[in-house]
């Protein structure tokens, strides 16, 4: 006999010492831990920030836009919803974004396990004489 299975279509075990009990009642919904990995404030870089951000069970990041940068995004592992503008799109391991100037985006965790996604983004060249 054969059985397979995928931690993703399971339901998780409902107990005091799980992460998803500790954080239920919670005002925020964010929940995620974020480092920069490629900083200009740090490295050469002139232009770029590479990060890696880990959106735990039942998390979210912080919304926001950037009129100076675009963004990219490759979810390494995990699923969950980004909101970018209007738009909502389902992610997965494996998908890649792409975020223009100003548009507000946010990532929701969704799933058994964490979300974890890498980001670069870029200033933009707002000069009208290219």
């Amino acid at each position: 006999m054969k059985y397979v299975v995928n931690v993703q279509s399971k339901n998780p075990d409902i107990d005091p010492r799980s992460i998803r009990d500790r954080v239920k009642n919670r005002e925020s919904k964010i929940l995620r831990d974020t480092y920069y990995l490629i900083d200009p404030e740090e490295c050469e870089s002139k232009s770029l920030t590479m990060g890696h951000t880990t959106i735990y069970p039942t998390g979210s990041t912080t919304g926001h836009a950037h009129d100076d940068m675009e963004e990219t995004y490759y979810v390494v592992s995990g699923k969950g919803i980004m909101v970018v503008g209007e738009d909502k799109y389902d992610i997965k391991e494996g998908d890649a974004l792409y975020v223009p100037p100003g548009e507000y985006h946010t990532t929701y965790q969704k799933g058994n396990l964490p979300l974890i996604v890498v980001w670069v983004t870029g200033k933009v060249n707002n000069k009208k004489d290219r």
